[in-house]
């Protein structure tokens, strides 16, 4: 009987005057309030719209909300410091800087690494790309050591570590032994003890300090994440989908405007994963 009054009322708000529509409207809202399981009763009625709608509100606003924070970011970028001495990929003086913080033990981490090692590859006229470690758990702390010891004196070796290590990730994981990792370094060609001894060495820890630090000042707290020039992107997205993104930052710092909104993957317990 209620909803046949409030459809009687609606209909007469749509064909009434201006001075009557809003007498009508408040007799609607008046009659919602004194009778509220009207509109309870409709929603259970139309529960999976409602849920619908829902989702669209959550939805749109987590929009917004990334959309402003890139327009924050894109008129006050990070600026993380980058060392001559450290790895980097591309070209040094590339318009475009990736840093990439990573976990060798974050199965999302090595899919995004093939993608931006293959943006630099690729493109180091466009791209450079800078590698740096935020180690969740003491088995991806240890292969980022032995990374950045390889690193000090051979580059490409280190490199060709990197790749090794993301491809075995789940035998890593498994082996208490340390066989696997000793085969990789084997096949890199490197000698184990004295990467040892490098990798417990004070500028190496250093390194990881560093990195760790200025993840923790940047807010940056799982993995992978990304600054593009600056530009925080969270998780790994699929090559054309990651420089779609790029481009979007690059012209939207041009245009001051803020549309770039997709997230990727990302791992906060990268292990219970594998």
């Amino acid at each position: 009987m209620l909803k046949r009054i409030l459809l009687i009322l609606s209909v007469a708000v749509l064909i009434s005057g201006c001075a009557n529509k809003q007498m009508i409207k408040e007799q609607i809202a008046e009659a919602i309030r004194e009778n509220p399981e009207i509109v309870l009763d409709a929603m259970l009625e139309r529960k999976m719209d409602m849920l619908v709608i829902l989702e669209q509100g959550i939805s749109e606003r987590e929009k917004l909300k990334r959309e402003a924070r890139l327009e924050a970011e894109i008129q006050n970028p990070l600026n993380p410091q980058i060392q001559a001495e450290r790895i980097l990929l591309g070209n040094a003086d590339s318009p475009v800087t990736i840093v990439e913080y990573s976990d060798f033990l974050c199965p999302y981490c090595s899919k995004g690494a093939s993608v931006v090692s293959k943006l630099a590859q690729d493109q180091p006229e466009k791209y450079r790309v800078v590698f740096k470690h935020l180690p969740m758990h003491s088995k991806s702390r240890e292969l980022a050591l032995y990374f950045e010891a390889i690193a000090l004196f051979d580059k490409a070796k280190a490199y060709q570590f990197h790749n090794l290590v993301f491809e075995r990730q789940k035998e890593l994981y498994d082996d208490n032994s340390g066989a696997v990792l000793s085969n990789i370094l084997g096949e890199v060609g490197v000698d184990p003890e004295q990467i040892r001894k490098i990798a417990n060495s004070a500028q190496v820890q250093e390194y990881l300090l560093a990195d760790g630090k200025e993840a923790g000042e940047f807010k940056i707290d799982a993995t992978p994440t990304f600054l593009i020039n600056g530009v925080v992107v969270r998780g790994y997205l699929p090559v054309d989908m990651f420089e779609k993104k790029v481009n979007l930052i690059l012209e939207k710092s041009n245009q001051n405007a803020a549309d770039a909104t997709q997230e990727g993957d990302i791992c906060e317990d990268c292990l219970n994963q594998m």
